[in-house]
């Protein structure tokens, strides 16, 4: 059911995801050169050059805009739904170049922290979603 604690749960969900994006971001457009440290393994991080750094805060610069419109957004159980199901491709990212994939090696341990975040964010935006429906479907 949809009480009141469970519809500020939502929004509490929604703030956290927003803020993450956004201080995960800024870190990566402001100090590029730590974030690729610190999440890829030694072989990957001897190839960085300056394009890396650039892509990195590219990276970075989407991800704060992400988080700016998330956390600014009035979110329905529809895009919670959908912001859930797009965390699908960066959940194989991690997958892909940590364990499975040719690319196997390029990302630390570290990076998993990365891996549990994006199923936070799915499972969180998946059941915010949920709760938005109990909601509105109550109202019905």
């Amino acid at each position: 059911m949809a009480t009141p604690q469970r519809l500020q749960t939502v929004r509490r969900i929604q703030r956290a995801m927003a803020t993450a994006y956004a201080g995960l971001g800024a870190w990566c457009l402001l100090h590029s050169y730590s974030v690729v440290a610190l999440g890829f393994t030694p072989r990957y991080v001897a190839m960085s050059n300056e394009t890396t750094h650039l892509l990195m805060r590219c990276f970075g610069a989407q991800a704060m805009t992400c988080g700016l419109v998330l956390g600014t957004s009035e979110m329905t159980a529809f895009s919670f739904t959908a912001f859930g199901l797009a965390m699908i491709p960066y959940i194989g990212w991690n997958f892909w170049f940590s364990g499975v994939g040719p690319a196997r090696g390029m990302i630390n341990s570290l990076m998993w922290l990365d891996f549990f975040g994006n199923v936070f964010f799915m499972g969180g935006s998946l059941w915010c979603a949920k709760v938005l429906k109990e909601g509105a479907n109550k109202k019905h």
